[in-house]
């Protein structure tokens, strides 16, 4: 029989007549390519940010791919990866020509091992790419470390983690650069877009040129010199509009978000079929709250079956056909792909929405036939 109740959505864009208004004047001035609009935005984030320079790029996966290769990394190279974080970021190396060494990831925060990197070190290896999965900051005193040690370059894939801090400073502001994804499902979004940040100016010149067709500086599209080789991946006033507004929303946001957890953590915080897993800190800011659960797969099938949308953890990579290797050197990183749960998490969920998605979860401790075992 099919439940009639009200559907609760996973995630959703928050955008209504603040978007609309920005964009209608962008289209009154006729200019829609990447222009004033697309510098605004990049000078207003790297203001939030408290970093000197931002490049906005066509998705997160172009900004990871221009970080490494305005670094110079290409064909023979080695970038290190966690196994556990979305095909994009091994994908975007790919791009450069260089290899992809995957690595286990910790169990405590799903970021990666700095263990597993300093063996998968070698003389082939230029770059380190943690991955702040769902807001969770890498281990970066260690990575940077190891960085240091070994002369490899730190780029963040910090696609989820806007807000997030560690240290004293947001995550993607720890290494040479920090890429950022502003699609749908982000805590900003312009649709789709994203962006490199740095404090380094010559790396912001290179990813200029390496983003417009060799150019540092914008041309006419006619006589222009292009002193170097480069692509489009050029994002247009259009959608710096959105993130614009997006950008104004920004602070309601994260307090919506907060708001949320909290929501979920008071009524899961003794419920042992599922493991809340370790924010550490307010530091921390969840993309989406998520959960671990042995039976996960009966836990999403119920929320299903109550009109409740949710989405499973990735696949580890070395379970993808392009990065297909044996499961032996990956125990955590399928251990949390197997388990892992993200929960509604839209702006718009109200108090009454969570109580019902606990209220499922409840249910399908009671179908279980075991408790599950604690995940650490």
């Amino acid at each position: 029989m099919k439940n009639e109740a009200q559907k609760i959505i996973w995630y959703e864009p928050n955008l209504d007549s603040l978007e609309q208004e920005y964009v209608s004047q962008v289209i009154k001035s006729n200019y829609i390519n990447d222009g004033d609009k697309t510098r605004e935005f990049e000078t207003r984030l790297c203001e939030w940010l408290g970093v000197k320079h931002g490049v906005m790029v066509t998705s997160g996966t172009a900004a990871i791919f221009l970080a490494l290769a305005a670094l110079g990394i290409g064909p023979g190279d080695e970038v290190i990866v966690p196994d556990f974080t979305f095909i994009a970021t091994a994908n975007a190396v790919r791009l450069t020509g260089a290899t992809v060494k995957l690595v286990d990831i910790e169990l405590e925060n799903f970021t990666i091992d700095p263990i597993a990197v300093r063996r998968a070190i070698n003389d082939k290896t230029k770059a380190i790419i943690p991955v702040d999965v769902n807001g969770r900051g890498a281990a970066y005193q260690e990575l940077l470390e190891l960085c240091k040690e070994f002369s490899l370059y730190l780029v963040s894939d910090s696609a989820e983690a806007l807000a997030s801090q560690w240290n004293g400073s947001y995550l993607g502001t720890q290494g040479e650069a920090g890429c950022f994804s502003f699609s749908a499902n982000k805590t900003i979004t312009t649709g789709q877009g994203g962006m490199v940040v740095t404090d380094n100016t010559e790396l912001c010149y290179r990813l200029r040129e390496l983003k417009d067709q060799g150019r540092r500086f914008s041309g006419t599209g006619g006589n222009d010199i292009h002193p170097v080789i480069g692509y489009n991946f050029k994002i247009t006033n259009l959608q710096a509009a959105v993130g614009l507004a997006q950008l104004q929303k920004l602070p309601s946001h994260l307090k919506q978000t907060q708001q949320r957890d909290q929501w979920y953590f008071e009524r899961l915080k003794n419920c042992n079929f599922i493991k809340l897993p370790n924010k550490k800190n307010n530091s921390v800011i969840l993309q989406w709250t998520d959960v671990l659960c042995e039976k996960r797969d009966l836990l999403q099938r119920l929320l299903l079956e109550n009109n409740i949308e949710s989405r499973a953890f990735w696949h580890p990579l070395h379970r993808q056909a392009p990065y297909l290797q044996p499961d032996r050197d990956f125990p955590n990183a399928i251990k949390v792909s197997e388990q892992g749960l993200w929960l509604p998490s839209a702006f718009r969920l109200t108090h009454t929405d969570i109580e019902r998605v606990c209220d499922v979860i409840y249910q399908a401790k009671e179908k279980s036939l075991l408790p599950a075992e604690t995940l650490y």
